[in-house]
């Protein structure tokens, strides 16, 4: 008889977070995510979600992501903040943003050459933008019980992630409520938001060759960076929107923070009029952690809970 193997099942990284395989018409393929449902969330009691975006859907649910983290994860976070009554019921959800290996970051675009990612798995057709917006929400929205519109619908993020959220919300502030970011990996915005600066190291890191292409084309790359998209988006649009950017201090750059990143950020922010939710976004003893970004999302779920809960 032939060895039948019977398919994998998916990584319990936290039992409390269901696993979600679905058809993705934009990439071709079946993709994953995590979805958190409290206990008091049904289709008679709907509530608002928040994504919660980084590159593999297993990093917000995985107590071990790092070393930082001993044992937990977001959703404890989530559930003391709820215990002490500082946020209301929350659906969160974590899609998946990345290759199944997590070594090609899809950066929630439509990749300029996936063929570049030389045969990694899960990124099939590359359009990652189409995947997020046109699959990807109407999904969650029909199947799980959010409310669905976009004064309900929060996003958030860490570093790359915390990128790929702010981007998603400036793109598409009809979609959000409110946008976050910890440590954000932000390109700098130039000429008056048309490009990004061509000699970032970020840019050139060849691990963002299928996103962005090669030669990088600067135009392209800045139609999706979040600081250009903020500098050059609709204001009464973008005005719509909480947004809630957080870093870590100058002392731990360059590769424990994202201070830099995250100035430019708001400085952009700031010549169009827009606030930031927190009063000081320096976290003093933050760091490019796991523990770090848990504390990120401790500290300001009030803020998305408040937003995404406020009258349209």
């Amino acid at each position: 008889m032939p060895d039948v193997h019977p398919p994998a099942l998916p990584v319990v990284y936290d039992p409390r977070a269901r696993h979600v395989t679905f058809f993705s018409p934009a990439l071709g393929i079946s993709r994953s995510f995590y979805i958190y449902i409290p206990p008091d969330v049904d289709d008679y009691r709907r509530a608002p979600a928040l994504y919660l975006l980084r590159g593999h859907e297993r990093e917000w649910v995985n107590p071990f992501e790092d070393a930082s983290r001993g044992g937990t994860t977001v959703i404890d976070v989530y559930e003391q903040q709820r215990a002490a009554g500082r946020v209301g019921p929350l659906v969160l959800v974590f899609p998946g943003t990345s290759s199944d290996d997590n070594r090609v970051p899809g950066m929630l675009i439509n990749m300029r050459a996936p063929a570049l990612a030389n045969g990694t798995t899960g990124l099939g057709s590359g359009r990652f933008a189409d995947f997020f917006f046109d699959d990807l929400l109407p999904y969650v929205d029909q199947h799980f019980p959010v409310i669905t519109g976009g004064r309900a619908r929060g996003v958030a993020g860490f570093s790359l992630g915390g990128a790929m959220a702010v981007s998603a919300a400036a793109r598409r502030p009809d979609l959000f409520a409110c946008a976050g970011a910890y440590d954000g990996t932000f390109l700098y915005a130039c000429d008056h938001g048309r490009r990004v600066r061509k000699r970032d190291r970020v840019v050139g890191n060849p691990m963002f060759d299928p996103a962005y292409g090669v030669p990088r084309d600067t135009i392209f790359v800045a139609r999706h960076n979040a600081a250009n998209l903020i500098l050059r988006g609709e204001t009464r649009a973008l005005q719509r929107v909480t947004w809630i950017i957080s870093y870590g201090p100058e002392q731990h750059e360059p590769w424990q923070s994202n201070y830099y990143r995250g100035e430019h950020l708001l400085a952009c922010l700031k010549a169009r009029g827009l606030a930031n939710a927190l009063a000081d976004p320096v976290l003093p003893d933050g760091d490019h952690s796991w523990r770090t970004a848990d504390r990120f999302i401790a500290l300001t779920l009030p803020l998305y809970d408040r937003a995404l809960r406020a009258a349209d």
